[in-house]
């Protein structure tokens, strides 16, 4: 029951989308966009047709996918799902109907499925560009999925996504992906699932009753005598016809090896009920040890390739060995992508022989695992490397396997996904062994929003780190580069404050290493872009696009760093004031996040979420209640600095354009509640500002008095604007909201005093958005005063600012305390 109500819990958040928001649905982990191609493409490439295959035109028909919302293949393994529905998809797209498909695993994360849903439709063919975008709809973060919905929704005709392997779905929240899709998604969408159960929390039983599901189980799928016959050999005799049915009782997967058999001129029966047993009995009748031992060895692999299976059993003549076993035709399946050609063993058999190898040598197993481990690691494949490691029972192997391939710094080659699943595949052995993968866990922790947890091990790791001037030898230098990687993945999610040691530090590092000859170009690019990231969140705005340029000249070619250094060109001339500019640089990502990198879905919710905090400057269209709350449970799950304060700040600021003050103080509590119990202490402060504008508008003084004071923010005008020891958002958010509270409470004196204070840093920093919130203040400041004259020629400053940058949210914002704005350029704002 409680998982179930997890799933319906996750469909409810999914069911937020419905209206044209395309959030991701789990925590953004800085994925990882290049897992091996061939990884990638055995998961959604359609299946090819069988050897032998027999056309069962009537069932075909039955099952097609066009003929209602849902239709499920739900039997045993070995019955011919896969088959049946891949032949639906080929005919399918023949007709020129789009089919995408997807095979489903234990590691599909609600994330990496969603990412997976969103490739697999745009190479079946889906536009993403004719659909209507997020920001045109009202805004909602972004993600595949959402992207996925709009664009069918947009098609004139039907459009089938079928997965395969449902049984082994087990997340709840990926499952919730499925449900929403069923429950939730456009007429026009047609979805076909294939697996040995029904995922928990999938309501199949609900879509049956009300006429949109369709359920075909193993009695259906089995082959009548007619199809036997057509399969096996029409000159069959009677008798032998019906001994193989008996035999089979028409299960596809015995039939398979009764023709290999019979083809072979072998006679031998096939008997039992377990698909062991049939193995055993039938499969291997009659084999010799040696290859019996031979095939339970290459059912260890994950996938198999000529060079890979020589090296690990130290043949020459492997694949041969393979090829002339003529029991196994069918049953090694081929996997596409890569430049080799690959295959594995039919799952059943697979799964059957790994156990075999197990209970008969169990030193054996770990041995081969071991071996495999070796050869994927000099490959490169770090991952698959990894899991073998783990499978031979020597969780410090995979460790070393880590270390080899750089620790920290395959987030820089390969993404936060990779390293993530690597992370998954280390012990606590491992980790207290060695400080460079307990810097891999640090960045994790970070990674996703546990900020706490990572400094706290991150205090253990420093202590063996060597001090920078010191460092001498190869070995300590490899450390200190892993160190400042994973330091200044932590401070993306900013757990410290942009003064302390441990930032000045960072930013000292990060200039030494990223012009050493010592690294390679990958690392310093990756030093560099790390050095525009924190110049721009702190408003040093010309440092931070000369280092980007840095990072582009070292790596002209890189996509990621190409999208990347767009956000940062982009939240620049938003906080400058062009925003025509910024829209565009934050489109222009997004164009590539879905193109590129449509299997990490961060990119694109980045995007999204920047370009809803421009739209609602431009007093455009706001987000709905329904994708505020997403925007807040995406950043609550882990963001960046920039992307949490940019997402906070439209969840809380928007609500006031209504005069929702009860519900935006609601979303200010919750999201403070959180980065303190995250230890997240830059936010905090941020967001205790955005809360005390709140309040101020709530005409709540004296909370708003009190929740300053408890924060220990400044009072005076100098440590509201000091750009030193705050962000540039942060600082903009203390002084704007300690500006309100002082006109508020009628100290004009000091109110001037800091509304001049933040109009002057503003305009020397080229902050134009903040400069125009100062002046919408400072006219509010001066009618609340008596002082008209004064009120009049800021506002004539303002609309001179607005003819450049067209900022209309600042007066917007401020319309309930300023009448002069209210009633009379105001409207001439909005107008433009």
């Amino acid at each position: 029951m409680a998982r179930e109500n997890t799933v319906r819990d996750g469909v409810r958040e999914l069911r937020r989308e419905a209206d044209g928001t395309d959030a991701a649905t789990q925590a953004p982990s800085w994925l990882l966009t290049q897992a091996p191609s061939w990884l990638l493409l055995q998961k959604v490439t359609l299946p090819d047709r069988v050897a032998g295959y027999v056309h069962r035109s009537q069932l075909m028909e039955r099952v097609m996918p066009t003929r209602r919302r849902l239709t499920v293949l739900k039997a045993s393994g070995g019955f011919g799902k896969t088959t049946l529905l891949a032949e639906c998809c080929r005919a399918l797209r023949e007709q020129g109907v789009p089919a995408a498909w997807v095979s489903l695993d234990e590691q599909d994360e609600p994330e990496v499925l969603q990412a997976y849903i969103g490739f697999v439709c745009q190479n079946a063919g889906l536009d993403f560009a004719a659909a209507p975008d997020a920001q045109e709809k009202g805004g909602g973060p972004g993600g595949p999925v959402g992207a996925v919905v709009r664009a069918i929704q947009a098609l004139d005709g039907p459009f089938v996504i079928a997965f395969d392997e449902a049984e082994r779905l087990h997340d709840p929240a990926s499952v919730a992906l499925l449900e929403f899709m069923l429950q939730r998604g456009p007429a026009n969408l047609h979805l076909a699932v294939a697996g040995r159960r029904v995922p928990d929390g999938l309501n199949v039983t609900g879509a049956v009753l009300d006429g949109r599901a369709q359920i075909v189980e193993t009695g259906e799928l089995r082959f009548s005598r007619a199809e036997v016959e057509q399969f096996l050999d029409p000159g069959l005799s009677r008798r032998a016809l019906s001994r193989e049915m008996k035999r089979t009782a028409g299960w596809p997967f015995a039939l398979r090896i009764a023709r290999n058999r019979i083809e072979g001129g072998d006679e031998a029966g096939v008997g039992g009920d377990f698909a062991g047993n049939w193995i055993e009995s039938c499969l291997f009748a009659g084999l010799r040890r040696e290859d019996r031992d031979f095939v339970l060895d290459v059912a260890l692999f994950d996938w198999i390739d000529a060079p890979l299976l020589d090296e690990v059993l130290e043949r020459t003549d492997s694949m041969h060995r393979l090829d002339s076993m003529s029991l196994l035709a069918g049953l090694l399946q081929p996997v596409g992508g890569g430049g080799a050609r690959r295959w594995r063993l039919h799952p059943l058999l697979r799964e059957h022989c790994t156990r075999q190898r197990f209970g008969d040598t169990p030193e054996r197993f770990r041995a081969v695992h071991r071996r495999i481990a070796e050869a994927l690691a000099r490959r490169g494949e770090t991952v698959p490397a990894m899991r073998h490691a783990v499978e031979a029972g020597e969780p410090l192997l995979a460790g070393d396997i880590l270390e080899r391939a750089g620790g920290v710094r395959l987030w820089t080659r390969q993404g936060a996904m990779q390293l993530q699943a690597a992370d998954r595949l280390l012990s606590h052995e491992a980790i207290s062994a060695s400080p460079r993968l307990a810097l891999v866990r640090c960045l994790v922790l970070g990674f996703s929003g546990q900020l706490d947890a990572a400094n706290r091990l991150y205090r253990q790791v420093a202590a063996t780190r060597p001090p920078s001037g010191e460092v001498t030898d190869e070995a300590a230098f490899e450390h200190f580069v892993d160190d400042c990687i994973a330091r200044g993945g932590i401070a993306w999610y900013w757990g410290d404050s942009i003064d302390s040691d441990r930032t000045r530090s960072l930013a000292a590092d990060m200039r030494r290493l990223a012009s050493s000859p010592r690294l390679d170009r990958l690392t310093r690019g990756h030093m560099a872009y790390s050095q525009s990231v924190l110049h721009q969140v702190k408003g040093e705005f010309d440092t931070a696009l000369e280092r980007l340029a840095a990072g582009r000249t070292l790596l002209p070619d890189n996509l990621y760093m190409t999208m990347y250094g767009a956000f940062v060109r982009g939240q620049v001339a938003m906080a400058q004031g062009r925003a025509r500019e910024s829209e565009s640089q934050l489109r222009s990502a997004r164009r590539i996040a879905m193109k590129s990198f449509v299997a990490d879905p961060v990119p694109a919710v980045t995007a999204d979420i920047l370009l809803q905090e421009l739209s609602l400057e431009r007093n455009r269209m706001a987000p709905s209640a329904e994708q505020r709350d997403v925007i807040c449970e995406f950043i609550k799950r882990g963001a960046p600095y920039t992307v949490f304060a940019a997402g906070a700040a439209v969840a809380i600021e928007a609500p006031l354009g209504a005069a929702r003050r009860d519900e935006a103080l609601a979303v200010a509590d919750e999201l403070l509640v959180h980065v303190r119990n995250a230890g997240l202490t830059s936010l905090a402060r941020y967001l205790c500002a955005l809360r005390v504008s709140v309040l101020v508008a709530a005409r709540r003084l004296e909370d708003a008095g009190r929740a300053w004071r408890d924060e220990g923010l400044p009072e005076g005008y100098a440590g509201c604007v000091d750009l030193k020891r705050q962000t540039w958002r942060e600082m903009e958010a203390v002084a704007c909201a300690r500006l309100r509270w002082l006109i508020a409470s009628a100290r004009f004196g000091p109110a001037r005093a800091l509304a001049r204070a933040l109009t002057a840093i503003a305009f020397e920093r080229g902050l134009r958005r903040t400069h125009m919130r100062a002046l919408a203040l400072s006219v509010a400041l001066e009618e609340h005063a008596g002082a008209p004259r004064a009120a009049e020629e800021h506002l004539q400053a303002f609309l001179e600012l607005f003819a450049e940058s067209p900022y209309a949210w600042a007066p917007v914002r401020e319309r309930e305390v300023v009448p002069k704005i209210r009633t009379g350029s105001l409207e001439w704002i909005l107008r433009l």
